[in-house]
């Protein structure tokens, strides 16, 4: 497990799916590459999920909306289905907050789009 906090993760929210006490998300994010004196992106897509203060915080965020994730947890639990070993990648976001008044990096991700995303 993976605890990240007082840092900033930039993230595009694509799909938001509210349920009673947590909300499944569809987010993307970018990693700035230099490399010969060249820039380029890397474009993550992620299935994530809100719980307590984050969720909380979505009354006020909508879908295409960029936030700056602040606190998250990633783990890759195992378990076992049907007798064979396996594990599930969870992407827990606890906190964030609203781009608006933070700078950020150069790309903003914008050549995402729906028809982009893998899935």
């Amino acid at each position: 497990m993976v605890f990240i906090r007082n840092d900033k993760i930039f993230a595009k929210i694509w799909k938001i799916e509210k349920k009673d006490k947590y909300a499944d998300l569809r987010i993307s994010t970018s990693e700035k590459v230099e490399k010969d004196g060249n820039t380029s992106y890397i474009n993550s897509n992620w299935f994530a999920r809100a719980v307590g203060k984050a969720f909380n915080q979505l009354k006020d965020i909508n879908e295409g909306d960029r936030v700056v994730i602040t606190k998250a947890k990633l783990s890759n639990e195992p378990y076992e289905k049907n007798g064979e070993k396996r594990s599930a990648f969870k992407f827990v976001v606890l906190e964030f907050e609203s781009k608006e008044g933070i700078s950020e990096p150069e790309n903003t991700n914008d050549s995402d789009s729906d028809e982009n995303l893998p899935f």
